[in-house]
């Protein structure tokens, strides 16, 4: 269904963009789309929609809730320890300890951002990169004479 529907709007689009009077197509689509819109039996199908919807959204967020408590309680039973600290740890970043009990999870360090990483070598305004591979004020910077 949702296949054919989807047929339905790129004939509608192909039609509206490949008429020589598209304006007016499109007026006379957006009208009719307007008028299928406003009937009361489409609106009332689409106040069951939303209601049906809303009514859903707490069922499916408590099914994902126990899906992931599940889900946890699985990993713990394969993996002892995984959900739990582990005593050696310090809080924060650390590296992998080298026990031999149960998975070891590594933690990258942070690194401090390096500020000094511009490859300009004089990036103040109005300045010529030229001898760093851009654009001078003239034009480009290549060898290449310019095209009269």
């Amino acid at each position: 269904m949702k296949g054919k529907a989807l047929f339905a709007v790129g004939v509608a689009v192909g039609y509206v963009w490949g008429s020589k009077s598209w304006p007016e197509v499109y007026r006379r689509l957006r009208g009719g789309t307007e008028k299928v819109w406003k009937n009361p039996d489409v609106q009332e199908n689409v106040h069951h929609a939303t209601e049906a919807v809303q009514e859903s959204v707490p069922d499916i967020l408590h099914n994902l809730y126990e899906a992931g408590k599940k889900l946890m309680e699985k990993a713990e039973t394969m993996f002892p320890g995984i959900t739990s600290p582990k005593a050696d740890q310090r809080s924060g970043p650390s590296y992998a300890s080298s026990s031999s009990t149960g998975p070891t999870v590594t933690t990258v360090p942070t690194v401090k951002s390096d500020v000094v990483s511009d490859p300009a070598r004089d990036d103040t305004t109005g300045s010529d990169w030229a001898d760093e591979g851009g654009a001078a004020p003239e034009g480009p910077a290549t060898s290449t004479p310019p095209k009269a």
